[in-house]
């Protein structure tokens, strides 16, 4: 399962909220990438987190999130979501904690980046369920 993030900022401080999340994502020692509507964000080397595993120490492990921003009335929505990290994180027990821990590290550093300039309405998190089977019984 994986958590996406919905931080909520009034229209008019959509750009800045960008602005400050790059800043911060960059001061952190990520790659920010801009696209259509979104950020890229990623971190560590590839390369070597998919050659070896847990034996990458945490700060150089490959992750990768997307920061999507849409407009709904009144306000706009910044989504932190993981993105494809493919085979390069997929190491078992220690790779999911340390994608946990990234996780948390990068979207608290969002959060304080947003409230911190003054722009940050609420933050949401959501658990994406669509892989999860149910069945009657």
């Amino acid at each position: 399962m994986e958590t996406t993030t919905e931080y909520a900022v009034l229209e008019r401080d959509r750009c800045t909220a960008v602005d400050l999340v790059d800043a911060a994502l960059r001061a952190d020692g990520h790659r920010v990438v801009p696209d259509t509507d979104r950020l890229v964000v990623s971190g560590g080397d590839r390369v070597l987190t998919a050659l070896l595993g847990a034996l990458v120490h945490p700060t150089r492990q490959y992750r990768r999130y997307e920061l999507a921003l849409t407009s709904v009335p009144g306000h706009a929505v910044l989504t932190l979501r993981h993105a494809d990290h493919g085979a390069a994180v997929a190491g078992g027990p220690i790779g999911a904690h340390r994608r946990r821990a990234a996780w948390h590290r990068v979207t608290a550093l969002v959060e304080a980046s947003l409230h911190g300039g003054g722009v940050l309405l609420h933050r949401t998190d959501r658990l994406d369920t669509s892989g999860i089977a149910l069945r009657d019984r």
